[in-house]
Formats: structure tokens, sequence, C-alpha cells
């Protein structure tokens, strides 16, 4: 029995223990509760957990992580932000980087990397960046949308819909323009005044590694569009991680994998159950109903969830795609990516209630501009 409290001291009555592993990965709590208890009433399938995509997503995670380890992402931010001159200018170049690079290799991660660098030009530069890290997280999750391995919805759906990478990419290309257009009109509320400060340059480091999980994340790419085998991305992948930079593996998010494994199974469960089956069968009938409806189940339970619960039960996925992107805006847990922007600005500058006025505020407008958008988009298509 002490032995028991001592565990319980150093945990659940831990503030910082609680802070950190508890509030912080809420949502895979939630998701591990949620699947125990509905386990009890309806048999586990652990068929049900699609490992296939979480062996995409663990991959994926390992070579960008990757990139990270060996300073593409700050030597691309460093060098595209060295010359601006004012927290406006320096708004739309950071608007720019964090969509592009979200698209290519996952909003999370961009946005762990550049938002320091926003904090650190703004610390030198003598401005607040409040407002700008707000629409770069905007900025994360639109432009995160555009490809398949933008964020962890879109890789899933991409499997789940089996839709070609041509198709995924120009049926999202018009959204995304539209979110980084309104984005870059929100950095308008920046100021024009001059900011000087200075950048040092940044060098990427251990370049031979690097060129081996270059090819290891092109590898992964065949897999992840359906031309190799996912097996083949993974295995791949982890033997190269384990050689070269075993460090790596205690940098994966495993709390979103384990979040993806436990809503397959809880979504799996009350699937078999007959009335909130029929519940969210009415509330994913047809395109413009599942699109405005998983937006707004994400302000609730986040967008990864949201998708995977949709996709449980109806084949709009045009509708699901739209929605699930879209409900990144709104409420700060609508989104990971809102969450990570937001932690690391309050780490460093406080204002924690100011930020989180001003962001429901302001996001609840992109939210409301971009189902307006979506409505008229699948209107257009014929829906």
């Amino acid at each position: 029995m002490r032995n028991f409290g001592s565990l319980l001291k150093r945990t659940v009555f831990d503030p910082a223990f609680v802070k950190k592993h508890l509030i912080r990965e809420l949502l895979f709590w939630v998701s591990m509760t949620l699947a125990i208890v509905s386990s009890i009433f309806v048999r586990l399938r652990l068929e049900s957990i699609d490992w296939e995509v979480i062996a995409k997503l663990f991959s994926l995670m390992l070579v960008v992580q990757a990139f990270k380890e060996y300073g593409v992402l700050e030597w691309m931010a460093r060098s595209s932000l060295k010359n601006l001159k004012s927290p406006r200018s320096i708004g739309v170049m950071i608007i720019l980087l964090t969509a592009s690079v979200s698209a290519l290799i996952t909003n999370d991660v961009a946005l762990i990397t550049l938002v320091p660098l926003t904090m650190l030009i703004a610390a030198r530069a003598g401005f607040d960046p409040m407002w700008l890290v707000m629409i770069q997280s905007q900025a994360a999750d639109v432009g995160s949308t555009l490809t398949p391995i933008g964020n962890p919805q879109n890789l899933f759906l991409f499997e789940r819909y089996e839709i070609p990478v041509g198709e995924f990419v120009l049926y999202l290309l018009p959204f995304t323009i539209f979110g980084v257009c309104w984005t870059l009109v929100m950095n308008i509320l920046n100021s024009k005044k001059k900011a000087s400060f200075a950048m040092e340059t940044s060098r990427i480091r251990e370049i031979k590694k690097l060129l081996v999980f270059i090819f290891a994340f092109f590898i992964v790419m065949l897999s992840v569009f359906r031309i190799l085998d996912y097996r083949a991305g993974l295995i791949l992948t982890f033997l190269i991680t384990l050689v070269l930079c075993r460090r790596l593996f205690f940098k994966i998010d495993y709390f979103l994998l384990g979040t993806f494994a436990f809503f397959f199974v809880f979504i799996d469960n009350i699937s078999r159950t007959e009335l909130i089956a029929g519940l969210m069968r009415k509330v994913a009938d047809g395109e413009i109903q599942t699109m405005a409806n998983s937006a707004l189940f994400s302000q609730i339970i986040s967008n990864v969830p949201s998708a995977i619960l949709f996709s449980s039960f109806t084949e709009s996925y045009r509708g699901l795609l739209l929605g699930v992107n879209i409900g990144g805006s709104g409420t700060i847990i609508a989104s990971l990516a809102n969450l990570i922007a937001y932690r690391i600005y309050v780490k460093e500058r406080g204002q924690n209630v100011k930020y989180l006025a001003i962001f429901m505020v302001s996001s609840t407008i992109s939210l409301l501009l971009s189902l307006s958008f979506g409505y008229f988009r699948l209107k257009l298509m014929g829906f």
C-alpha cells in the first residue's frame, strides 16, 4: 500500500505529471476510456484497427523527424526570413512557408519547427507575435489540407476511401488557395512598422545520413500512394532509423498513434450499436450535410476523431474531406495544430486568456467563411 501511495503521489497527484501526461494528451486518455468502456458492452475486435494507416503514419513520422533533426526545416525557415523588415512582411513569408511545409511534411512538425522561430524573430524585433502565431497555425491547417500526407485525417481518409492522388489534390486545391488567401488577408492586421532583427544562418547537418532518410522518404511516399506495399516502407524506415539515428524513436508522437488505435476500436464498437449507428447515418447523409456536421463535431472531439467517426457511416468522402479540414478552425481543440501553436506561445509569453479569447473570435470567423466556401463548392459540383 505504501508503494501504491507513493506511485499516486508521483503521478495523478503530481501537478507536473497531470499537466504533462493527462491534460496535454487528454484526447488519448478520452479515446482509451471510450474504447475500454464500449468494449464492455460490445465484443472487442482487434481487426477493427487499421494497422496500415498507423504503420504509414509511423513511417512518415520517423523520416520527417529526421528532416527536423538534421536541420533541414530550420535552414529553410532562416533562409526565407532573414531579410524581412516588418511584422507584416514577416507574416506573409511565414504564412506561405508554413502552408508549403505543412503540405509536404505534416502540419504538426511544421509548427513545432517554425513557431519557435517566429517567437525568436518577434523577441529580437521587439513586437508581440500573438496574432502572427495564430494565423501561422491557420496557415498550417489550410496548407496541410492539400496533400494526403499533410495531416493525419487526410492520410486516414485517403486510405479509407482509396482516393486517387490526382483527384485528392485537385479536389482540395481550391479550398487550400481560398484558405491561404484568407490567412493573408488576416495578416493585414500585422503592423507595417519597420522591425529590425539579426538572424543567424543555419546549416544542414550530417548530409550523408540525411540523403539516406530522403531515400526512405521517397519509399514511404510510394507506399502512401499505394505503389509499394506499406510494409516495405515501414521495415526500411525502421531499419534505417535503428542504424543511423535511434534517438528518433523517442521523438515520435506515440500518443497520436494510440489515439488512432483506440478510436478505431471505439467507433467499430458503436457502429454495431443500432441506436447510435442510426443517429450517425442521419447526420452523415449526403455530401453537404456530412461536411457541415463533421466540421461541427470537430469543434468538440477534434478533426482526427471526427474523420474516423464519420467514415464508418458515410461514403460521402468529398464532404467529409472538406468538413474535417474546415473543422480545424473554430475551437482551440478542433485541430492539433491549434494546440501546438497555443502551447508554444503561452509557455513563453503567457497571456493564456487573451490568446484564447482572440483565437476563438478570429477562428470562428474563419470557420464560418470556410463552411460557406465548402457549401458553394459542393453545390457547384452538383451535390
